[in-house]
């Protein structure tokens, strides 16, 4: 179908702030079946957003915070690849100011793409920006214009729900040239308190509300905006099956948005809309889809249609992660270690499978990412060192303190093999710690390969692993502990002689990337835990997406297989910080 002018494989959108940060990781959305791909919002300068929780599931639908995190314009622009655009695409924009917003315009001049989307409803930043643009008939107007001075490319105006007079908002976009309205942003702000902690969850304590409770406003907003109009309207809130994505149509939407489902439901919900859309109107022998788009203002008489489609173009929903807060149990840093090791009692939660993760959440400091180092006995521990705040702030817990755990989340270590070569850098041996563990308990044969600066870095491994049980070779860059050199050194000389089957590697990813080279020398396969920026663990936010194949850390990952890894452009390379910004490594 086309859409002002730009064919599109279907009528479904990928909404701006889900999965947009880079364009691998559109394009791997696009090949999950969506229609339209919306780049994350891009401002005028770089912000590392809020800290987390930036993203939080109440259970009705999601809340978030993530902050307007972005790289700027200029680095968007340079680390933007015309070449590498082969589909449907809309940059979306926002301004702190009017101004703003056309400057941003013209600097895209340049690049390759369908859409302009122009953010003027972002809820989450109104400490830092004040009352979003959108709330305003008059400088809704004034924006859309002098957009569409400068811009070449259709223009589609984002709006709020927030405000009473969202009509009016809409008619003076629509008359100022909009070429589209975007219907609608997140609800709220709204606020959720963890009442195990007394603490709001969101580190922004509020946030906009999305997810399947919002779409019955997004249906009627819709329907009361179609009405007023007649630019096509992009409906988008709370559509998490074919059966709203058919409501929000039938309102009066020529496209459908879809964002947060890409969590609940998962990233080839696309698809499952589409099947459900198509199976929906050959059931009613609507000749296209164009029939349904507006049909509840058409309807003189009441007709019946078949929603009895085909079960198999619904998707099985799994079980997601949970969010749950326990009080710290215990505490473990042996004598002259670096490394500390706290514990939760969480006997009636599912257990991680070795590799895998969970967001830990400190009320009032952070979210952050931690590999599980124990899991037996409905004990679970996360061993760390100190480096930043977030670290430092896990350092000063003590028993009893709170702390709230998302997870387990994430693809662990495959786990069919007989014999294992365990090879970690640093802290980086936290989760083969654990797998070295599950390993051993299922009779599978391990050798372990554990390096760090010092004795300090790998002391505490005794603890868990006890030498009278496990076969380790130590090595530390000074000799304090074990034989002196990097793992990398001692390597190759440790695989000829215990002819490992399959291979297990964690630590500082040029260790890993040195490592692989070693054992593909030598015909060894094997899996790696990566690390990335992970700002929400759920796979919406879009921050540790890998370049070029667009796979997310936290949701295909982090375990990735070396070959699955060699596909990996950056790896080795650079990473991105909060903001996407590109870093070297």
């Amino acid at each position: 179908m086309r859409f002002l002018q730009t064919e599109l494989k279907n009528r479904s959108v990928l909404a701006s702030g889900i999965c947009g940060v880079t364009i691998s990781s559109l394009k791997r959305v696009y090949r999950e079946g969506a229609g339209l791909l919306t780049t994350k919002s891009v401002g005028p300068e770089g912000r590392k957003g809020h800290p987390g929780p930036v993203i939080y599931d109440w259970g009705e639908g999601l809340i978030n915070a993530v902050g307007l995190s972005n790289p700027g314009i200029d680095d968007f622009i340079s680390q933007y690849s015309n070449d590498s655009v082969d589909f449907p695409i809309a940059i979306s924009i926002y301004g702190k100011t009017e101004a703003d917003f056309p400057i941003l315009a013209k600097k895209l001049l340049t690049l390759k793409y369908d859409f302009l989307e122009v953010n003027i409803s972002c809820p989450n930043v109104l400490d830092e920006f004040g009352t979003p643009f959108s709330f305003s008939p008059e400088l809704t107007s004034t924006i859309t214009r002098s957009v569409k001075d400068v811009a070449e490319k259709p223009v589609i105006v984002k709006l709020s729900p927030n405000t009473h007079r969202l009509i009016e908002v809409a008619k003076s976009a629509a008359d100022a040239g909009a070429d589209a309205l975007c219907i609608m942003n997140t609800l709220g702000p709204g606020m959720v308190i963890n009442i195990d902690t007394g603490v709001p969850v969101l580190s922004n304590r509020a946030g906009g509300i999305s997810g399947q409770a919002v779409l019955p406003l997004t249906v009627r907003n819709v329907f009361e905006i179609y009405k007023e109009v007649t630019v096509p309207i992009i409906g988008t809130g709370g559509i998490s099956s074919w059966e709203g994505a058919v409501q929000v149509m039938m309102a009066g939407a020529t496209l459908y948005g879809i964002g947060s489902a890409v969590y609940t439901e998962g990233i080839n919900i696309f698809k499952h809309i589409e099947n459900g859309i198509q199976a929906f109107l050959q059931a009613n022998s609507f000749e296209s889809m164009e029939e349904i788009i507006g049909l509840s203002h058409r309807i003189k008489k009441v007709s019946f249609y078949n929603s009895s489609i085909d079960s198999s173009t619904k998707k099985e929903k799994e079980k997601l992660p949970t969010f749950t807060v326990f009080p710290v149990s215990d505490i473990r840093k042996p004598e002259k270690s670096s490394v500390t090791t706290i514990m939760f009692q969480v006997a009636a939660q599912k257990r991680p499978s070795p590799g895998q993760f969970y967001m830990l959440w400190i009320p009032g400091v952070d979210q952050k990412p931690f590999s599980v180092s124990y899991s037996e006995d409905g004990l679970l521990g996360f061993s760390f060192v100190k480096r930043g705040p977030f670290s430092s702030a896990l350092c000063e817990l003590k028993r009893g303190d709170p702390v709230g755990l998302l997870g387990p989340l994430g693809r662990g270590f495959s786990l069919k093999h007989k014999n294992y070569l365990l090879a970690g850098g640093g802290i980086g041996c936290a989760p083969l710690v654990y797998a070295a563990r599950h390993l051993k308990a299922i009779g599978n044969s391990v050798y372990i390969i554990a390096g760090g600066k010092d004795s300090s870095s790998l002391c505490w491994i005794d603890e868990f692993l006890p030498d009278s049980n496990y076969e380790i070779f130590y090595c530390t860059e000074d000799g304090s502990f074990g034989s002196k050199g990097m793992v990398t050194d001692h390597l190759q000389s440790i695989i000829d002689n215990k002819r490992p089957e399959f291979a297990l590697l964690c630590g500082p990813e040029l260790f890993i990337k040195k490592a692989i080279d070693i054992m593909e020398e030598r015909g060894i396969p094997g899996e790696a835990g990566l690390e990335r920026m992970m700002k929400c663990g759920m796979g919406l936010c879009g921050s540790c997406v890998l370049d070029h194949t667009g796979e997310r850390v936290c949701m295909e990952g982090p375990v990735f297989s070396f070959s699955d890894i060699s596909r990996i452009h950056e790896f080795g390379k650079y990473r991105r910080d909060e903001s996407g910004t590109i870093e070297d490594l």
